[in-house]
């Protein structure tokens, strides 16, 4: 789940929203969300850029659990092999560019990109500018 962080909510709460907004995740569920690292980069556009701040979370959930956007802001969600959502980030560019420095996060913290990758250290350094 993604979304900014307003102005005087925490981030406990504010996962809590964005959570049940973009899938349909309870207060309850949201609370077992265990907080796991921090993103963060500097990101360009037209009008100048901005550094910008991902607080990262880990949430297992249950085989059966069908996400539901409650908000229009999620076009779909699939299931799919973490190999392959690795291979995707890796070579092509589906995802938004912020949702993959997050997938990459991931991917470093359990193991599917290992210090002995080509690239490790600088994958790494990059999520933490």
């Amino acid at each position: 789940m993604a979304g900014g962080l307003p102005f005087g909510i925490r981030l406990e709460e504010n996962l809590a929203k964005e959570c049940y907004e973009e899938a349909g995740i309870s207060k309850e569920l949201a609370k077992k969300a265990k907080p796991t690292s921090i993103i963060s980069y500097w990101y360009e556009y037209s009008l100048g850029g901005k550094e910008d701040i991902i607080f990262c979370y880990d949430l297992e959930l249950s085989k059966d659990f069908k996400p539901i956007c409650t908000d229009g802001e999620v076009e779909e969600f699939i299931l799919m092999p973490i190999k392959e959502v690795a291979e995707i980030v890796k070579n092509k560019w589906r995802f938004k560019p912020n949702c993959n420095l997050v997938i990459i996060d991931f991917l470093v913290r359990w193991g599917y990109i290992k210090p002995e990758d080509k690239d490790y250290i600088d994958i790494v350094k990059g999520l933490r500018r």
